[in-house]
């Protein structure tokens, strides 16, 4: 099995509101080449760059998974027009009550993926490809779904979406943006009881050791300004950095 982490997430909102910079990871296992979440707007004009980095044509990918139905994690579906796509039943049930009263569910796009007629869904705890195991982890959204990739050749790990959005959700327990705090608690708990090293929706790769959370990587983007805006002729690269961290785990609880 080979994992990647195609766009790393950032643990950060603007003082405005969400960045919405998310995590995608592709998996390839035996023959099949999967895409876990597809990223927001602002990584579209990237995504496939960062495919091509690591030498996968958007055209070869079999399956995407997306862990929710969020626009910042669902919406560059598009450049993967033979993949299946699969969700989680229970998301399904969710998103068929329109309108939804959440400002992040693209309510114009749930129709037109399932007009492709490329939808699976999950509907329990299984292995939807060689070593690769769906997993409902509630709360964030009712059917949030992570997967949890197990193979001898690398530690186990998860891909959680916004299950786990960050660090500090996932040494604690206590999350922002859940339909249920307590849920969300639970489904921290099992993510951390599964996995060796887990990949947040908005952090980076992560690794749970008996105590505490450790990242494995800095999480890096930045903002250019324009040519003139702060320099003459020059653009200025505004760079976000946050530092290789680690935190103690405290009990999951729920605020």
């Amino acid at each position: 099995m080979k994992m990647h982490v195609v766009v790393q997430g950032f643990p950060g909102r603007s003082v405005n509101g969400s960045l919405s910079w998310s995590s995608v990871a592709y998996i390839e296992t035996g023959k099949h080449k999967i895409l876990f979440d597809t990223g927001g707007p602002s990584k579209r004009s990237s995504l496939k760059k960062r495919l091509a980095d690591i030498a996968v044509d958007p055209e070869s990918i079999t399956m995407l998974v997306f862990s929710h139905f969020h626009d910042d994690h669902i919406r560059n579906y598009d450049y993967f027009p033979n993949a299946e796509i699969l969700f989680h039943a229970v998301e399904e049930d969710w998103a068929r009550e329109l309108p939804i009263s959440d400002f992040a569910f693209p309510e114009a796009y749930y129709p037109i993926i399932h007009k492709t007629g490329r939808v699976s869904l999950v509907s329990r705890d299984e292995e939807i490809a060689p070593g690769v195991n769906a997993m409902l982890v509630p709360g964030h959204t009712p059917g949030s779904m992570a997967l949890i990739l197990r193979d001898p050749a690398m530690p186990v790990t998860a891909l959680t979406g916004d299950a786990v959005k960050n660090m500090a959700e996932l040494a604690t327990g206590a999350v922002s943006h859940s339909k249920n705090a307590a849920i969300s608690a639970a489904s921290i708990r099992k993510v951390r009881d599964a996995a060796d090293v887990v990949l947040p929706g908005h952090d980076r790769l992560l690794k749970v050791e008996k105590d505490r959370i450790v990242a494995l990587t800095e999480a890096r983007d930045g903002v250019i300004v324009p040519p003139d805006v702060m320099e003459p002729g020059k653009e200025v690269l505004l760079d976000l950095v946050v530092p290789i961290t680690a935190m103690p785990i405290t009990p999951c609880t729920a605020n």
